[in-house]
């Protein structure tokens, strides 16, 4: 079910991007925008948080691709610098598992999103930068769960 509802959101924003780019806007020569896919877990030994942004593809990310000690961002000031860099207008999709062919991926367990007021600041931080966020998604396998505005 999770799965299911992933694949249309994605569908959704890729249909969003197409329309969007079709859109004039005045302040930008083009109005594409980039769709990166965030991922989050605490480090076992120091309890840092770390994350991985990884462009958008249409195809399942690999562990080797997420946790790659090239890309890692260890806490808030490394994500919100890499936020810092996207484009006005991108989009994040916030995931918190691996899935290839229907199962989750092994390795990718210790995946799972922050505590909510990190999850709030991350959001809002991208927000002020006007890129939109999709996600962290109900555990439950429901619609996602965006932090409302304050």
């Amino acid at each position: 079910m999770k799965q299911t509802i992933l694949t249309v959101v994605l569908a959704c924003v890729n249909v969003l991007s197409i329309a969007a780019a079709q859109q004039p806007n005045p302040n930008h020569a083009t109005s594409m925008y980039t769709l990166y896919e965030l991922y989050s877990w605490q480090d076992s030994r120091s309890g840092e948080w770390n994350f991985s942004v990884l462009y958008n593809t249409s195809r399942e990310k690999s562990v080797k691709e997420v946790f790659n000690k090239k890309s890692i961002l260890v806490g808030l000031d490394q994500v919100k610098h890499k936020i810092s860099e996207m484009p006005a207008g991108s989009k994040i999709i916030w995931l918190d598992e691996l899935v290839f062919d229907g199962k989750k991926q092994k390795g990718s367990e210790g995946l799972k999103y922050p505590p909510p007021e990190m999850i709030q600041e991350i959001t809002r931080y991208a927000r002020s930068r006007n890129i939109e966020m999709f996600g962290p998604f109900d555990p439950s396998g429901g619609l996602p769960t965006l932090p409302k505005e304050p």
